[in-house]
Order: C-alpha cells, then structure tokens, then sequence
C-alpha cells in the first residue's frame, strides 16, 4: 500500500483504519502529517468508463461545487491509478459527522438534495439503469410474481421523465455534516445525470419504512418523510401528480435492491414493498392538508 500512496504528493502516508472490508472496493482513512484522506479502491473487473465517471462526479461536485469530497491529483496530474489490479483514487476526508435518521437532519438533507438536482453544467450519464424492463425477467418462480408484475406495469419510464444531476443513493448513511455546518454528499458511485423522481425517491420505501428483522413488524417514519419533504419542496406546492411520480420512484427504487441480499430476504422485502406502498395515501393526507 506504502507503493500505491507514492502516487500522490503526500507528507508521510500511512494508513490508519481501513473503514470499509469489501474485498472488491476497499475503502481506507490514510494518515498524513498535513491531515487524513480517503483512499477508495476498486476491482479492476470494473470498467475504466465507470471508475472514470465516478471521478467525474467528484471533481464537479467536489472540486468545482464543494458540496461532496475533493479528488486529489497524482503527481502526474491524474485523478485515479491502476495498480495491483485495482483503481484507487484519493479524496479529501470530511472532518465532522454522519448525518442520522432524525426530522432535523431529513429536513437538511432534503433541501441539500433540492440544491443537488438544481446543478447545471454536468452532462456525463448515470451508470444506474433507469428502465425498469430488467425487473420483469425477475422471481418468475416466486407465488407473488403477477403481483409483482402489476406493480411495474404501473411504473412509468423515467428516462423520459425529469432528468438531472443525481445521487442515486441519498439518505443519512450517505450525507456528512462538516464542522462548518455544511451537507456533504459522499459515496457518488453512480452519481451522474439521471432520473429526479429514483433519486427523490428512493428514501421513501427503502428508509422510511422501519423493519425489525426478528419480529417483522413494520411502521412507517411518517415524522422523517414529512420532513425530508418539507426540505426539497419548501414553500413550493407539492402537486399529486409529482407525489406520484416520486411514489413510482420509491417503488423501483426499492425493487432494484430486492436481489442484493441473496434469495432468503426477497419474501421480506416484498413484504417491506407492499407495505410502503400502503402509505403511500396516508402519506399525501398529512402532507396535503398541513
């Protein structure tokens, strides 16, 4: 590791944790005399395009618009290296604390994540799939497939919807809060010119809804929604038609991450997907006659 920190004009690196264990991109704080940073790998499996627009992301977010981790130059002036079979790229490491699941922090990361879709001068693509067409080749051997299906019949298609500079992962786990009091975002993986409605979404089912695992009791976090709601639109109306469109996005959002955690969670959070669904009204009787 001593070899690959040589890339970067760097005042006695060493590694002081290694924040993230995934084998495929490692994550570690590195220590300097001058201060820490963040070095994030990623298997070389990944293509260069990818790893290419994810630096891309930081530099205009980062660099250019100071509201995500700066990117660091090599000493030949690049922003990510190849080496032992893995990109690595340096950043700045943001000096405050997470951003937590309270009304106070949704209402911040809201009217931040408002500020975000505003951006304008960035034209390089999200590489997260906008269609929802993948979905259907889906759980075909599962009691709830027609169900399922009927769910994404109604989903319309996003790519011809509102598209502008989105996160595609927004939520406290991904949001510092700097010393100074500013809303940083962190993780742009597939951060890039999307769907408004995923982005916005996505909070929606896969945060707000409270699962407890052992019991697998539900209910909703009414009191964050609001608030993070209250932060993006402000004094703006919110029309049904738009609460119905980031409904959808909500929707897709959370099946895009039905496969991720093996075949044992898919009946739970089929479960999770229909009762955040059940909200969805509720939701708009509170927000509607505030």
């Amino acid at each position: 590791m001593a070899g690959i920190l040589k890339n970067w004009d760097l005042d006695n690196p060493h590694i002081e944790e290694q924040l993230k264990e995934d084998i495929k991109r490692p994550v570690y704080k590195i220590k300097t005399n001058s201060g820490f940073y963040i070095l994030k790998g990623f298997s070389c499996e990944m293509p260069e395009a990818v790893i290419s627009s994810n630096v891309q992301a930081h530099l205009f977010l980062g660099n250019e618009k100071g509201v995500a981790p700066r990117i660091i130059p090599t000493k030949t002036g690049r922003f990510y290296i190849c080496d032992s079979d893995f990109w690595f790229y340096l950043m700045e490491f943001i000096e405050g604390r997470q951003m937590q699941e309270t009304p106070d922090d949704e209402y911040m990361i809201g009217k931040a994540l408002r500020q975000l879709h505003k951006l304008e001068g960035y034209s390089i693509k999200s590489p997260f799939i906008q269609s929802k067409m993948r979905f259907y080749e889906w759980f075909r051997d599962r009691s709830f497939v027609k169900e399922f299906d009927a769910i994404l019949d109604n989903i319309p298609d996003f790519e011809q919807l509102d598209q502008c500079f989105v996160h595609t992962d927004i939520g406290p786990h991904n949001v510092m809060l700097s010393e100074d009091g500013k809303v940083m975002f962190v993780d742009l993986d597939d951060a890039g010119i999307g769907s408004k409605y995923l982005d916005l979404g996505w909070p929606f089912i896969m945060q707000f809804v409270d699962f407890n695992h052992d019991t697998e009791q539900m209910n909703y976090r009414f009191d964050l929604a609001k608030s993070f709601l209250r932060g993006y639109y402000g004094e703006e109306e919110l029309t049904k038609e738009e609460y119905d469109l980031l409904f959808f996005g909500a929707e897709q959002m959370h099946i895009s991450y039905m496969q991720t955690y093996g075949p044992y969670a898919v009946d739970s959070l089929w479960k999770i997907l229909n009762f955040g669904i059940d909200q969805k009204e509720t939701l708009w009787d509170m927000i509607a006659c505030k």
